[in-house]
């Protein structure tokens, strides 16, 4: 009787004891957590699958060359925003991500927030800045989302606005600026070209010709590089530049040839894109000479010497990576693979190379390929190439019109991967050592007094096709608040830009060019989808078969029968009649089972939203708070039996 009223005390005092730890248990986690929000804000753990949230290692080297202080002024119209979701949530995004450029820059970066409300002196701030404004209502409220950063020497770096479409190159345009900013100066590229990259006429020599703006390639060669265009006709490369960057020039004068290989032999980069058949520069000419359009350059003497060349008048064509197509119209139209436009996925890049090793496609249009020359002494390093499923193509068979049918059905693979950017370095032979270089008319060409014939830290980039670098190849135009823009669709330019990079000795923005995105997809969803789609494809191709089937009948039944009309519309007879009646009731059918596949996607869907809905907000808390009693009960009886066991021994 003593015993079980000792138990019983036990047990109460076991109660009071259980209550006074939950309460603890929730003071301390609510005091923990006030004071981690004040001692361990600067303190982060990245936990997304593409570390979203930590600095890549080049950001972090160029977070070190910082001197002066650089102030970056985050305009975001917080209020206006909070009817704009996916907009408030990238600025949550954006925001963060600053902070952890601050919190990595020794205090070297300042972070000012405004919040340019309409009507007010931050909205002026913010035009005067350049920055641009999205309006979200007829009164004339805008919402601003832009960047203003500057130096202790007032340069200025602005991101107008920052386009979701362009998450995945946040880090590299915040680093960008950041770079310009602590160290304003940029190297010199030299731009030998007849093409339209820096903008112009696209044909000069047309006086009808069109004005074409700056390439995108261009714009963003430019953010980084100070780009000087050169002559054709020069005889010397000016001292001050860095590196040349040579595109597909026409008629380059054999002065200019000697002056360019003057360049390489002293070892600073050049990187040449030579096509056997270049669209862009087809297409640029007038519709008249299209059709004897013959590529007109050719650097392959330099190359050969150096260690490669591009087959001179062969296209390679790849079954396998070839991109599709439609060709004909209206009902005619059909969808086939288009041997010589080509989509590279990146098992069919170096992975060993820093200019590839990230990027993910690369679309290239009538591509030429690489040959290794022989004896060459310098290093082949191929960049990307094709699949094996592919072959050479003679520019004849699509000098007038190809046909991608023709092709397609003439098609006869090598069963070998054919280059179509190399890198090359090392050991370089000038190409001029035995013979003299002489011009157009066969007189001698005065030799530099620094004449070189040949270097052992020869560097360059050989790209068999132009056409990689053409707006239309690799990004799509958009129209953003009355301003053209391209947002890219392959990773061209970050190709082209790594490349031009890597020569010039600046590899820390080449790893930022391409980072994950913090938007992630619902693959079960779009599984199911995609599912539905092919069943509605099939469905719709059963209809439209139906549709001929019953269209080809009432044909045979008209041209057999005599149709009387009356006040201009046609009697039918009772067979044509049914068989329209039937048609009718074919479409009623079809379209109810197009409604019956959309409500099963639908049906589907939703039943995965209800099920990850009950697993997360019922059935995972529901196991562990399960999990938590079943600890506490086990604790208690142990708690209790050894209570017990005491009382026993005494």
């Amino acid at each position: 009787m003593i015993f079980s009223k000792i138990t019983k005390n036990d047990k109460i005092s076991s109660g009071i004891e259980f209550n006074a730890v939950i309460v603890s248990i929730v003071i301390l986690f609510l005091s923990i957590n006030t004071l981690s929000n004040q001692i361990f804000s600067s303190s982060r753990l990245d936990l997304t699958q593409n570390d979203l949230f930590t600095l890549n290692d080049g950001t972090l080297s160029i977070l070190k060359t910082i001197d002066e202080p650089i102030t970056l002024k985050l305009f975001f119209s917080d209020k206006l925003s909070r009817n704009i979701a996916p907009m408030r949530e990238y600025g949550q995004r954006v925001r963060e991500i600053i902070e952890e450029y601050k919190n990595k820059s020794d205090g070297k970066i300042i972070i000012e927030r405004v919040d340019p409300e309409p009507f007010t002196d931050n909205e002026d701030l913010a035009i005067l800045y350049g920055l641009q404004g999205m309006q979200i209502s007829q009164a004339g409220e805008k919402f601003y989302f832009g960047l203003v950063a500057t130096n202790s020497t007032d340069d200025i770096s602005i991101i107008p606005f920052f386009e979701q479409e362009r998450e995945t190159y946040l880090e590299y345009d915040l680093t960008r600026i950041i770079n310009d900013l602590a160290n304003p100066k940029k190297k010199k590229l030299g731009l030998i070209t007849t093409l339209p990259i820096n903008g112009g006429l696209a044909y000069p020599d047309a006086p009808s010709s069109e004005y074409v703006t700056p390439w995108e390639i261009y714009n963003r060669l430019n953010e980084i590089f100070e780009v000087v265009a050169l002559s054709n006709e020069l005889d010397r490369i000016p001292d001050d530049i860095d590196l040349l960057m040579i595109v597909h020039p026409k008629d380059i004068k054999f002065k200019t040839r000697y002056a360019i290989d003057q360049f390489v032999m002293k070892g600073k980069g050049a990187i040449f894109f030579v096509d056997p058949y270049s669209e862009v520069q087809r297409n640029a000419l007038p519709i008249e000479q299209r059709r004897t359009y013959i590529p007109g350059s050719n650097l392959n003497t330099l190359f050969n010497n150096y260690g490669a060349y591009v087959e001179p008048g062969m296209i390679v064509g790849d079954r396998l990576a070839g991109r599709k197509v439609t060709i004909g119209r209206g009902s005619n139209s059909r969808i086939t693979t288009y041997v010589l436009w080509i989509a590279l996925s990146n098992e069919y890049m170096n992975p060993n190379n820093l200019i590839t090793n990230e990027l993910e496609s690369i679309l290239t249009n009538t591509p030429g390929a690489i040959i290794r020359s022989e004896e060459a002494e310098s290093l082949f390093e191929i960049l990307y190439s094709s699949s094996q499923d592919s072959m050479l193509i003679e520019r004849f068979k699509i000098q007038f019109r190809p046909d991608p049918t023709l092709l397609l059905s003439e098609f006869e693979p090598i069963n070998k991967n054919l280059p179509f950017a190399v890198r090359l370095s090392g050991k370089f032979n000038s190409a001029y050592i035995e013979n003299a270089p002489v011009n157009e008319d066969t007189s001698p060409i005065p030799l530099h007094k620094d004449h070189l014939t040949s270097t052992s830290n020869g560097n360059i980039i050989i790209f068999a096709d132009t056409d990689i670098l053409a707006n239309n190849t690799w990004t799509q135009k958009q129209d953003n608040f009355g301003k053209e823009t391209f947002n890219p669709i392959a990773d061209n330019g970050s190709l082209v830009i790594n490349a031009v990079e890597s020569l010039a000795g600046g590899g820390e923005l080449i790893s930022l060019r391409t980072r994950g995105t913090a938007v992630r997809p619902f693959i079960i969803v779009e599984e199911l989808q995609k599912e539905a789609e092919t069943k509605y494809r099939e469905t719709e191709q059963s209809l439209q078969e139906d549709l001929r089937v019953t269209e080809e009948k009432l044909r045979d039944l008209q041209r057999g029968a005599s149709i009387a009309t009356q006040d201009g519309a046609p009697i039918l007879s009772k067979e044509q009649a049914d068989t329209l009646q039937e048609f009718k009731d074919q479409i009623v059918t079809i379209r109810k089972k197009l409604r019956d596949v959309r409500r099963d996607l639908r049906v589907e869907i939703e039943e995965l939203g209800l099920k990850l809905k009950i697993y997360n907000i019922w059935v995972m808390p529901i196991l562990v708070s399960i999990s938590a009693i079943f600890v506490f009960i086990n604790r208690r009886r142990r708690r209790i039996k050894h209570l017990a066991t005491m009382r026993e021994s005494n």
